[in-house]
């Protein structure tokens, strides 16, 4: 039985993938195709957005709030602006389509006229743009930072009569990605995780040695995860959990993911003690594997959490209520 419930749905395709993918080999096609990916999927938690399918090289997704959904549109056109100008040669362009209304959500996915009309909208946006119905703009407002343009009605196959549509504007120089904070005094394990997530199409904006000059940093860094050290120094004993709970308190905006070497259920608990919601705590066999990491990254950044399986079983047999 399905639920109905009002969003705005958002489509995004690929314009000349095929030929792309056709001029370049197996390899560089794969890694091109998961570099945007991961661009797209940034993009979608910083907004809160929820991904409901992927269609080749276009995904589908759906917001609750149509704000998000707009901004979330010029964030991913933005990052594969970012993407082309590190890969001459292999530019791709991005077209998207939005609109809002009431769908039906059963099995994952989701059915209705609105999902109909973005994936139409999509369909007939060029390279680059953004197009969207006019109950967009309207919900947007006029005091809305995004600049939401009318444009000629259009005729979309599959629905009846034209549809008043509107172009989302938006400027390729205003660069955005996920931003990421580094805390670790191991400077050879830093940089590895930051060269790992520079080539995931993350912004790492601060690279810390000590909980200190990590929480001197973050505010003129404004990352959107911090990922730090569950011990740090000078001691190596409760500093990277004592700078996660300052972050927790000062900027409840902020998802906090904590590595550490092994299980640490004192620490875990602390951790938890409030909630989980922007919290996650892996382990650091788990950085080697970057889809793993950024996943988690970008779980934090919209709000979600993700706790390691081992520290889950190890507090739910000492009877930990945390988790």
């Amino acid at each position: 039985m399905g639920v109905t419930k009002t969003v705005t749905v958002l489509f995004t395709d690929v314009v000349g993938s095929t030929e792309l993918m056709a001029r370049l080999s197996p390899d560089q096609a794969e890694a091109g195709r998961a570099r945007h990916f991961s661009s797209i999927r940034g993009a979608l938690a910083v907004h809160r957005g929820a991904e409901v399918k992927t269609l080749g090289d276009g995904f589908m997704a759906t917001f609750d709030s149509t704000a998000d959904a707009v901004g979330c549109a010029v964030t991913m056109q933005r990052a594969v602006a970012r993407d082309n100008e590190k890969d001459p040669g292999q530019e791709i362009g991005l077209r998207i389509g939005l609109s809002t209304g009431e769908v039906t959500v059963e099995d994952g996915d989701c059915f209705g006229l609105p999902v109909v009309t973005a994936s139409r909208l999509c369909a007939a946006a060029e390279g680059g743009q953004i197009l969207a119905s006019e109950v967009v703009r309207m919900l947007i407002g006029e005091g809305s930072i995004h600049r939401l343009e009318p444009l000629a009605p259009m005729e979309l196959k599959g629905l009846p009569g034209p549809v008043s549509v509107c172009r989302v504007d938006w400027d390729a120089e205003e660069n955005f990605a996920l931003r990421v904070a580094l805390a670790e005094d191991n400077a050879l394990l830093r940089e590895g995780i930051a060269s790992m997530l520079d080539a995931e199409g993350m912004d790492v904006v601060l690279q810390a040695g000590d909980a200190e000059e990590l929480l001197a940093g973050l505010p003129g860094a404004r990352p959107h995860v911090v990922v730090c050290d569950v011990r740090m120094p000078p001691t190596h004993t409760t500093e990277g959990i004592d700078a996660a709970q300052r972050i927790r308190s000062d900027h409840p905006e902020t998802g906090v993911l904590v590595l550490s070497a092994q299980v640490d259920p004192g620490a875990a608990r602390r951790l938890l003690a409030e909630g989980s919601d922007g919290i996650g705590y892996l382990l650091k066999d788990r950085v080697g594997d970057a889809a793993e990491l950024t996943s988690a990254i970008r779980t934090l950044a919209s709000g979600g959490s993700t706790i390691d399986p081992s520290v889950v079983s190890i507090l739910a047999e000492s009877g930990a209520d945390a988790v």
